[in-house]
Formats: structure tokens, C-alpha cells, sequence
């Protein structure tokens, strides 16, 4: 981890963290081992039961351990995180990723020479000859392939995102609970007031996706379950969907169109391989379909950030419509 007084610490890495023990040395080795002359600090929130928090203080004494008791979702993890990060810069990647070694460095480089509220980058698949983590990867991460242009987008996977600390004063926003959404509805939020999200292909980290297909369907249920609620309280895109129930029958077919599509045109030769897992996806898109169709409730975040409105994306506290 790069040395300096604590003052001048320039990034603060966050990662939420619940039994992560499989992963974390591969990520903790990846973010502790950049190679940059940046300051900068590591804050590992975890919740997890299954030793990962042993492995953190005994082998990385250089992370900062926030740890709780109880399972505590990412977007409260990252709160928390933001609410004790020194660095001028907040970078947020999950105890499954391993970030590029010039990571710190592409994204404070692209923070200091454009006009930008965030910086984030591709997403790449850990397991490439695994089935069941391309059909999870072409779910969730299709769009953030690194073939995908440089630009301002409307919103990037938190597993590979960095914000200026400021903007959480600034814009009043803070991450909810509705996981995995929650940085979806972040985003929205944020761009929503104005803010800007700039997506570069040369800030990588590469996903360790789950492996398994009873791990698979049960995320993609907990995914379709998520997207539904965030499009019942904003006025984010797909809304069409809860307002016509019976147009969730199309889903399946749509969801594989769509990543068909961004694979022909950016990853030919991946069309191939993922016409020959289209059986998988279908199931996997069938489960996304039925969390969807559910009306599935979420809590409240556990922690909030000071002076931070985690509800402004909510559409009648924004007089949407």
C-alpha cells in the first residue's frame, strides 16, 4: 500500500464485504499491491460469519476492518465506508474483484484532467470457462466490455466506480438497501441532479462471478426482485413493465435480444458462445423474470451518510412523473 501521512491520502477504497473468505485475499492482494505513488487507504465493512474478517487482520494489517455484527448489505457497507474515508477521491470494487494494478492510478489521472463527479471502467469475467459465470456475466456486466468507447454514460456497476468525496454533500445522495440495485438507483439519482459519470475501458477489474446454477438462478431472483422495486418508487427506465405485468412474459427474450445485440456488436466472436449457453440464459433470464413479477419489499439502509437524502431518488419526493 502506497505510504504517506494521512492527510494526503488521495483515494479511499471501500469495499463492502459478507462472506467473502473464497475471495478477499485475491482482492485485498490486487488493491493493497497498486502500483502508484498515490496515497492511498483500503476500508474493508464486513459483515460476513465465515472467517473472512480473521483473514483481513492477520494478513493485511494495512486495511482499515470496519466490522459488524449481522449481515449488512452493500449499500450500507459503502455508507459507512464513505463516512470514514480520508481520501479526496472515494473508489468502490467488491470482495470479489481484482482490480488492474494501474487501477488507483487510470482513475485518479481521469478525476484530475476531466469535469466529472465520477470515474468507472469495464468489468471483466474471472471465469471464463465456467457456463454459469458467462451467463452471469452477460447478464449483469454486457454493457462494460472493453470494447465499450470512452464517455459520459448515466451509470456504472458499483464493483467498478469511484466518486469525488464531495459529491455525497454535494448532491445529498447516499446508497440504499435495495441490493443489488441500489447503484443503479445511486446513479440515477445523481446524473438525475445534474452530476456526471465518465466510463474509460482503462479502469479494469475482473469479476469472480458466482459459480453454480442453483447460486446463479437464486441471484438472478434476487436481481429481477431488486430492478422491479427500484422502477416502482423512480422513474427509472422499464417502468412500462411494472404498469403491464403481462409485458414481463417478453422479458426473457428481450433481456437475451438486447445482450445478443451488444455482443455483435462490440465481442463477434463471443455471439458463438453465447448462442451455445442460450438454454442457460433463458433459465437464468426466467428466474430475473419471476423475482420482477414479485412484489418484493426492502428495508431501509442500516447507516446513512451525514446530510445525505437516500430516498431523493423516490419519484414523489421528486414530483416526477
Amino acid at each position: 500500500m502506497a505510504k504517506s501521512k494521512k492527510n494526503n491520502i488521495r483515494v479511499s477504497v471501500i469495499i463492502p464485504c459478507y462472506n467473502g473468505k473464497s475471495t478477499i485475499r485475491q482482492t485485498l492482494k490486487a488493491v493493497c499491491g497498486q502500483q502508484t505513488d498515490f496515497a492511498f487507504e483500503v476500508i474493508v465493512v464486513d459483515s460476513s460469519y465465515d472467517g473472512t474478517d480473521g483473514i483481513i487482520r492477520d494478513e493485511f494489517a494495512d486495511v482499515r476492518l470496519i466490522r459488524l455484527e449481522g449481515q449488512t448489505l452493500p449499500g450500507s457497507g459503502r455508507n459507512l465506508g464513505v463516512q470514514h474515508a480520508k481520501g479526496d477521491i472515494v473508489a468502490f470494487t467488491d470482495a470479489d474483484a481484482v482490480p488492474d494494478p494501474d487501477w488507483i492510478d487510470n482513475i485518479v489521472r481521469l478525476h484530475d484532467t476531466l469535469k466529472t463527479d465520477a470515474v468507472g471502467g469495464c468489468v471483466i469475467n474471472g471465469y471464463t470457462g465456467s457456463p454459469t459465470a458467462w451467463v452471469s456475466h452477460l447478464i449483469e456486466f454486457s454493457t462494460w466490455v472493453e470494447s465499450k468507447p470512452a464517455g459520459y454514460v448515466t451509470k456504472i456497476p458499483s464493483v467498478n466506480i469511484s466518486y469525488k468525496r464531495s459529491v455525497f454533500k454535494k448532491y445529498r445522495i447516499c446508497f440504499s438497501d435495495i441490493f443489488p440495485s441500489e447503484d443503479t438507483l445511486f446513479n440515477w439519482a445523481l446524473t438525475e441532479r445534474g452530476g456526471k459519470i465518465y466510463f474509460d475501458p482503462s479502469v479494469r477489474v475482473v469479476h469472480l462471478s458466482r459459480l453454480g446454477i442453483r447460486k446463479l438462478f437464486r441471484h438472478q431472483l434476487r436481481l429481477g426482485q431488486a430492478a422491479a422495486h427500484a422502477r416502482r418508487i423512480s422513474s427509472l427506465p422499464g417502468r412500462i413493465f411494472i404498469d403491464h405485468p403481462w409485458l414481463c412474459l417478453i422479458l426473457p427474450v428481450v433481456r437475451w435480444a438486447l445482450a445478443g445485440i451488444r455482443l455483435i456488436r462490440k465481442h463477434p466472436k463471443r455471439f458463438v458462445v453465447y448462442v451455445g449457453l442460450t438454454p442457460l440464459f433463458f433459465g437464468a433470464s426466467i428466474a430475473w423474470t419471476v423475482g420482477f413479477m414479485q412484489h418484493q419489499e426492502f428495508p431501509p439502509p442500516k447507516y446513512v451518510i451525514d446530510g445525505c437524502d437516500y430516498d431523493v431518488f423516490r419519484t414523489e419526493n421528486r414530483g416526477i412523473r
